[in-house]
């Protein structure tokens, strides 16, 4: 083997090696981010739902009356 090629097969492994522990790291924080949104989602809902009944329940006036 070349010395280039061992310069190569050396610099992809080094490459490989920090991109690696990243994506990882990325994939940790995109699940967290799924997760606080699935939780917001459900925070929403929650309002959405205690907002319809208010409506449903407060009388409607008419005329001043």
């Amino acid at each position: 083997m070349s010395s280039e090629l061992i310069g190569i097969i050396v610099a992809t492994v080094a490459l490989g090696g920090a991109l690696v522990p990243g994506q990882r790291a990325m994939r940790s924080e995109i699940s967290d981010i799924r997760k606080d949104i699935a939780d917001l989602r459900e925070r929403m809902a929650r309002l959405e739902g205690l907002f319809e009944g208010f409506t449903n329940a407060a009388p409607i006036l008419r005329n001043g009356k």
